[in-house]
C-alpha cells in the first residue's frame, strides 16, 4: 500500500525575535491557548496495520538558515501546548508521544530554506494505521545557536518514508 508524504504548514508570528535557547516551541502564536500543532492527514486507507516513519523535510519562506535547526515532536494525539512560540516546549499527551525527528542542517535558497532529518538507528515511528489516521507535530529549536527568523515566515514540515511494517 502507498502512502503519500503528508505535509502541513502553519505561519509564525510577524516577528523576528530570535531563538537562543534549546528547547524553545516554533509555533504559530504566541499564546499557548491559540497555538495549533501541525496535523499529518495519513490518509483514508482502509489497511489496517502499522507503519514506519524515518524522515521528514522542512521548507520555510526565510532564508535565514544559522541556527535554523529543529526538533519536529510527533504524537497520536492531539497535544495541548503550556507555552506559545518563543518559550520552552512543554505539552501534555506523554503516552502518546511518538518521538522525534532532529533536522540539523538547513540549506539556503534564494526563494527560502530547506533541510531533512532522519530518526535515529533503530528509533523508527512505528505508526497503527486505520482509515482517517491523522497525527500531530510541534517543532522545536535544537540548539544554543541564535536563529532569527523571517517575520511572518511560513513553515512546513512534509513526512517521509512513510513504509509498511
Amino acid at each position: 500500500m502507498q502512502i503519500t508524504n503528508p505535509s502541513a504548514s502553519f505561519v509564525r508570528p510577524a516577528n523576528t525575535t530570535a531563538y537562543a535557547t534549546i528547547g524553545l516551541l516554533v509555533a504559530n502564536s504566541t499564546t499557548a491557548g491559540s497555538v495549533v500543532p501541525m496535523s499529518f492527514n495519513l490518509g483514508n486507507s482502509f489497511a489496517v496495520g502499522q507503519f514506519r516513519l524515518t524522515r521528514a523535510r522542512v521548507f520555510k519562506t526565510g532564508t535565514a538558515v544559522t541556527g535554523a535547526d529543529f526538533r519536529l515532536m510527533l504524537y497520536e494525539n492531539l497535544p495541548v501546548p503550556a507555552n506559545g512560540d518563543g518559550a520552552a516546549w512543554s505539552t501534555d499527551n506523554a503516552a502518546h508521544w511518538l518521538g522525534n525527528i532532529d533536522i540539523t542542517s538547513m540549506l539556503a535558497f534564494t526563494d527560502g530554506a530547506a533541510g531533512t532529518g532522519s530518526c535515529v538507528a533503530g528509533s523508527e515511528m512505528m505508526i497503527r494505521m486505520y482509515q482517517g489516521k491523522i497525527i500531530y507535530g510541534l517543532l522545536t529549536k535544537l540548539t544554543a545557536t541564535n536563529w532569527t527568523p523571517a517575520s511572518g515566515e511560513t513553515i512546513t514540515v512534509v513526512l517521509e518514508e512513510l513504509d509498511s511494517y
